[in-house]
């Protein structure tokens, strides 16, 4: 139930609140990670529309489409007259967003780089839509688990690895991103350094040359069984390839705890037979 009409403000990515007269009845959402989360916050019935790849829960498959990461369809937002329209900050498509403020609409910008930054996600939600205790209840569960995990594998025995997001060209992450930091909770020591994009283009021969224990994708891992032309790369050697279910890992939502879950126990049966070894 959406909580009694109230005026709500909440920080947007930049710093600068959003601000609503009542909570939120028709919302789109303008990337999967913030329908998922909507949704889990108790919101998914306010949701009008959303953009392509918007899958979970199943429910959310069958929202109208208004566009994806090339592009928004700004008529087809305007047909359908939200009251709040939730962005990723980091998400693109800034030029149509500052379009559809200048139409009068509210769009709340999320912050959404870090592992630190689900639980104000989904708070921030929560309270724009009426669902505070919901959010807060879901953003207290999502710190919880990160904390338990860290306090598992925060003192294992570290193990290099590098973690593939695209094979052509080869795409990854850095310390700063958070996949990145789901890597470091686990113990995994990035073989990428700090770079000033969190998600850099990168060499085979580097890979080769940096000689990982471990090589980490999702699925549906395109080409990623052609890691095993190199058979003297550690984890081509000593069964170190890990591949996890799509999006867990790589949406930035309620679920990423589990994808740092099975994360850190895919590398910790990898530590443990380089143990037995």
């Amino acid at each position: 139930m959406v909580a009694a009409s109230e005026a709500v403000c909440v920080p947007q990515a930049d710093g600068e609140p959003l601000c609503l007269d009542q909570p939120a009845k028709r919302v789109i959402a303008l990337a999967p990670h913030l329908t998922e989360s909507l949704f889990a916050v108790g919101a998914g019935g306010q949701v009008i529309a959303a953009v392509e790849y918007s899958d979970y829960p199943p429910e959310a498959s069958d929202l109208p489409s208004v566009g994806g990461h090339r592009g928004l369809d700004l008529e087809a937002i305007v047909r359908l007259d939200p009251d709040l329209i939730v962005a990723w900050a980091q998400g693109g498509n800034g030029a149509q967003l500052e379009k559809l403020e200048s139409m009068g609409f509210a769009v709340w910008r999320s912050q959404g780089q870090r592992l630190a930054d689900v639980p104000p996600l989904l708070r921030g939600l929560g309270a724009l839509t009426g669902h505070a205790d919901q959010a807060n209840a879901k953003a207290a569960d999502f710190e919880q688990r990160l904390a338990d995990l860290t306090q598992i594998y925060g003192q294992k025995t570290p193990i290099s690895g590098f973690f593939e997001i695209w094979p052509n060209p080869l795409t990854t992450v850095t310390p700063e991103h958070y996949i990145g930091e789901a890597m470091a909770l686990c113990g995994v020591e990035n073989i990428v350094s700090h770079h000033g994009n969190t998600t850099p283009q990168y060499s085979t021969e580097a890979v080769i040359k940096a000689a990982p224990a471990l090589l980490i994708t999702t699925e549906p891992a395109r080409d990623f069984n052609r890691w095993r032309n190199w058979p003297d790369i550690p984890a081509v050697a000593n069964d170190g390839l890990i591949v996890l279910p799509p999006d867990l890992l790589v949406r930035i939502g309620p679920r990423l705890v589990e994808g740092v879950d099975m994360l850190c126990r895919a590398v910790d049966a990898v530590r443990a037979r380089q143990v037995e070894e």
